[in-house]
């Protein structure tokens, strides 16, 4: 019997060069109609092995006497040099595609290794065979020109395409090293072992849409989470002066919610539709968010998921998915703690003092006043914590937080990938029409704030809209946002006479609403983040312990900045 080797050693098909969708449709309707190798094949002995023998050691006699046929092995030698240099042309022609070396132009990357690769591939020689420099010494170059290319990922951006080459590229440059160590013993029993139980184990997994998944998202979820951590870098106060700047900010912001909290009082008075009623509530939000950008101040709320993002890098600080020093990273959890805790105090403060004034000059009877005594009873029970659902409905808003962050980093990273600023300024239709000093205005809006207005927009839309899923759920749906929760209390107590109990109890469930929005937020984009960069929750657990003997010995750290920071245990 004569098997064929090849697709053993080769492994990768430019037929399964697909796209991300494509290859999830593929590999869904690959889990109910799985492909079979054909009989003559080497992966189809060992499947009929592996369902006839008990272990993979019983497979070695048959596959010695294919190695001890003399015609046989000069198959199977021929084969494995085709394999290798099958696998290395696509190795070059990724290495020379131009735009792939336009990128590696732009980081300053070395990529002459591709080229060392082709000129080894066509020497006449055997390219197992070793010379200066050996075959492996140039994989290893390859290699690692490509792990640098996503290591510089920041400033190129990237995207699921480019996850999957780069990560296809990597398991070539593997499977290659794999080979040529075989074709220099072509009868080793451990390299052939080694080759038999990876396939063993590929076969298993290769229709893994959670593998798949896992596999192809990874630089991307790195990236955006890249992304947030940028802009969470500008949330953290390191001085007195960024400390108080962070509570004037959190004035401004809840300043312009307290207008907005009553222009969604005004609407949900006037506009009893259902879908109508949702859309002009998203626009309100996603106005008034966009809005306390535009004007310098800062929400609360929205900071957790982009300092959660910016802790992560820093535990990461070499980019190489490991923890750094726990002493540093214990520093920057005291700085994020304390900028949103006066982030928080500003909105806070401002929204509910902002809604009293406001409530006071309606109350004059000026204009038709939307908060009466049902209204304000409404407001008041909405923070009860359990009858009026608060404590779930914030952490339905903090869901809603993180995944708006995601939002604004996954666009910001797009624009970076697309080099979409660049080609504004370059598209020769829009240069008719406006001029060159304005296309660069809009290149350099969409370059700094296009992912937050997105992100903005859609935090808009999820808070305004969640209230319909009750629809087409078992349960009902809302949210609660501390700033306009304290905006809302604020017309309330102005608006009807309540008891200074209620009024505290009140206050107190506006203050766990703000906590509650701020935990899950911070949460769901902590886990990511550290999904992201590899980092288990086992590594973490030093530097668990380690901040948790910080609060309890340093408490007030985590709230008030001192000018003098004061020293970390040991």
């Amino acid at each position: 019997m004569n098997l064929s080797f090849y697709s053993f050693f080769s492994k990768y098909s430019l037929l399964t060069n697909y796209g991300f969708t494509a290859g999830l449709v593929s590999k869904t309707f690959r889990k109910f109609v799985p492909e079979t190798p054909s009989e003559d094949s080497f992966e189809f002995f060992i499947k009929l092995s592996r369902s006839k023998y008990k272990s993979l050691a019983q497979i070695h006699p048959t596959l010695e006497k294919f190695l001890a046929d003399t015609k046989q092995r000069q198959v199977i030698a021929e084969e494995l040099d085709l394999a290798i240099r099958d696998l290395s042309a696509k190795v070059i022609s990724f290495g020379l595609d131009r735009r792939f070396q336009a990128i590696f132009k732009t980081l300053d990357i070395d990529a002459s290794s591709f080229q060392k690769l082709m000129l080894k591939v066509g020497t006449a020689r055997a390219v197992w065979q070793t010379t200066e420099p050996s075959f492996e010494e140039i994989l290893d170059e390859v290699h690692a020109t490509i792990s640098c290319l996503r290591t510089q990922k920041d400033k190129i951006g990237t995207s699921l395409h480019l996850t999957i080459l780069t990560k296809r590229i990597l398991d070539y440059t593997v499977r290659i090293k794999r080979l040529v160590v075989l074709r220099e013993d072509i009868t080793a029993v451990k390299q052939w072992d080694e080759l038999i139980q990876e396939y063993i184990a590929y076969d298993k997994t290769r229709n893994s849409l959670r593998k798949y998944l896992g596999a192809h998202v990874d630089l991307l979820a790195l990236q955006i989470v890249e992304r947030t951590a940028q802009k969470g870098e500008k949330y953290v106060a390191e001085n007195v002066k960024e400390y108080r700047g962070f509570f004037k900010k959190g004035l401004i912001g809840g300043a312009v919610i307290a207008f907005f909290a009553i222009f969604k009082t005004l609407i949900d008075a006037n506009v009893s539709a259902g879908f109508s009623r949702a859309l002009l509530y998203s626009l309100n939000y996603a106005s008034c968010f966009i809005l306390v950008k535009f004007l310098g101040g800062t929400i609360a709320t929205k900071q957790p998921a982009m300092t959660a993002s910016a802790i992560i890098k820093d535990i990461d600080k070499k980019n190489e998915l490991t923890l750094g020093p726990r002493q540093d990273i214990i520093l920057l959890l005291r700085k994020v703690s304390r900028s949103q805790f006066i982030s928080l105090v500003g909105n806070f403060v401002m929204a509910f003092s902002m809604a009293c004034l406001l409530g006071y000059v309606l109350s004059l009877g000026w204009v038709s006043n939307p908060v009466d005594e049902k209204k304000a009873a409404y407001f008041i029970k909405q923070t009860s914590l359990f009858s009026g659902g608060a404590f779930y409905y914030a952490a339905i808003a903090g869901v809603f937080l993180s995944l708006s962050g995601f939002i604004s980093g996954y666009f910001d990273n797009k624009v970076i990938a697309s080099q979409l600023p660049y080609r504004i300024q370059h598209y020769s239709i829009l240069s008719r029409f406006l001029p060159q000093k304005t296309l660069g205005a809009i290149a350099r809006f969409i370059e700094k704030d296009f992912g937050g207005v997105v992100g903005n927009l859609s935090l808009g839309f999820f808070l305004g809209s969640a209230w319909l899923l009750k629809y087409i759920l078992p349960f009902n749906v809302d949210i609660r946002h501390i700033a306009f929760s304290s905006s809302n209390v604020g017309y309330a107590i102005v608006n009807d006479a309540f008891s200074s109990s209620i009024i505290t109890t009140a206050l107190l469930g506006v203050l766990t609403i703000g906590l509650v929005n701020f935990v899950v937020s911070f949460s769901i984009t902590f886990i990511v983040a550290l999904k992201s960069r590899g980092i288990t929750a086992s590594g973490l657990r030093k530097l668990f312990f380690s901040s948790v003997r910080d609060i309890f010995t340093n408490p007030l750290d985590y709230f008030i900045i001192r000018r003098k920071e004061p020293r970390l245990a040991a």
